[in-house]
């Protein structure tokens, strides 16, 4: 699937505010990260990615591009290394196999102010009931989908 597509999908269906402080988990090389960097100008992106090695090539793509308002680091997407009610708006859109989705949710969940969104994404229509499924188990309110065109793809949206 697309990074692209899914970044530009994700930020169409939740444009985050100017000034907004936003969290991009399991960020990759960025696809998302720099859309939302240029969205919330003089707000914050903080990207999280478990590989060291992305993270390093996040960071010289982003002073490449002289984006200077995104902290990238390496960190466990099940554990986020941040305090409660701290983000605006929390995006997952790229996820590795090796981590348990349910302890993602509840992460994000967990960092987001009261209102937020959260907004993930599912390759195909039974992963975007699972995901719902559990986003509405782990507290989250008001839950829509917007499909993502030319893909079997979803964009969710949660409210914490």
């Amino acid at each position: 699937m697309d990074g692209d597509a899914l970044a530009a999908a994700a930020i169409a269906a939740v444009p985050p505010a100017a000034g907004a402080r936003v969290a991009d988990v399991e960020c990759g090389l960025g696809a998302l990260t720099l859309l939302l960097a240029r969205a919330v100008g003089g707000g914050r992106v903080d990207a999280i990615d478990g590989s060291k090695a992305i993270v390093a090539a996040l960071k010289a793509r982003l002073a490449v591009a002289k984006i200077g308002n995104v902290e990238a680091r390496a960190g466990d997407p099940e554990a986020l290394p941040f305090v409660e009610r701290s983000f605006d708006a929390a995006y997952w859109i790229g996820r590795s196999g090796g981590v348990a989705r349910g302890a993602v949710i509840v992460e994000l969940r967990r960092v987001l102010k009261p209102g937020a969104p959260a907004v993930l994404a599912a390759r195909d229509a039974a992963e975007r009931q699972e995901l719902a499924d559990e986003m509405e188990v782990a507290g989250f309110d008001e839950l829509a989908t917007h499909a993502v065109d030319g893909t079997p793809a979803f964009i969710i949206v949660g409210i914490a």
